[in-house]
């Protein structure tokens, strides 16, 4: 209220233009033009929802997803992106590991560490959070997979680094019931916000 402290709240959803932006994610479940509001649901939008749908159809929000205000300015730089061992010899199927909670334990292997320098480019000491986004073979071009909230001060710099698993590269496989490691050309991005890209490189897997 009075400015002492820099604000540094991020947007869990998209705020659209217009009511029809939505398409059918607002819309109940209908059969023969009848309201189903509780007994069934198609999920026909799939994995498109919220920020994936705007941008599947190239829709731009009012306030896109991770959007966010503070009192200064970052600049993102150095972005390095590194496959470990485990990532270099990977499989397209989790290695057999014992099952726990949250599913076989192998699906938490590390298989690439990002890394970028965010700095407080303003004359205010604020908190940014750093969004890691990865475009996925065959899936939505843009999906969250990591975010930290960094302080720093005015003129401070900082390392900032995503581990990313075998389940944040992978996609589930219907038909294989198993999550599955796509092969080919990934798309790292990071930024303020899910339209606010500051860094972005592609990897191969």
């Amino acid at each position: 209220m009075y400015g002492d402290q820099a604000p540094s709240g991020r947007l869990p959803y998209t705020v659209a233009k217009n009511e029809t932006d939505y398409g059918d994610l607002l819309s109940p479940v209908t059969a023969n033009n009848v309201s189903n509001y509780y007994t069934s649901a198609n999920l026909t939008e799939g994995v498109y929802i919220d920020y994936r749908h705007f941008d599947a159809y190239n829709i731009t929000p009012r306030y896109e997803f991770g959007f966010g205000l503070t009192y200064t300015t970052f600049e993102y730089a150095n972005l390095n992106i590194a496959v470990t061992n485990l990532g270099k010899n990977a499989t397209a199927l989790p290695p057999p590991a014992p099952v726990s909670q949250g599913g076989i334990e192998s699906l938490w292997d590390v298989l690439v560490v990002v890394e970028a320098e965010i700095n407080n480019t303003g004359a205010v000491s604020a908190p940014e959070v750093v969004q890691l986004y990865l475009g996925i073979p065959d899936a939505p071009s843009k999906q969250l997979r990591g975010f930290e909230k960094v302080p720093l001060k005015a003129g401070e710099s900082t390392a900032v680094r995503f581990e990313l698993t075998r389940r944040d590269l992978s996609i589930w496989d219907t038909v294989q019931q198993s999550w599955v490691l796509k092969r080919g050309q990934y798309m790292v991005e990071i930024g303020a916000s899910s339209r606010d890209i500051r860094l972005s490189r592609s990897l191969v897997l």
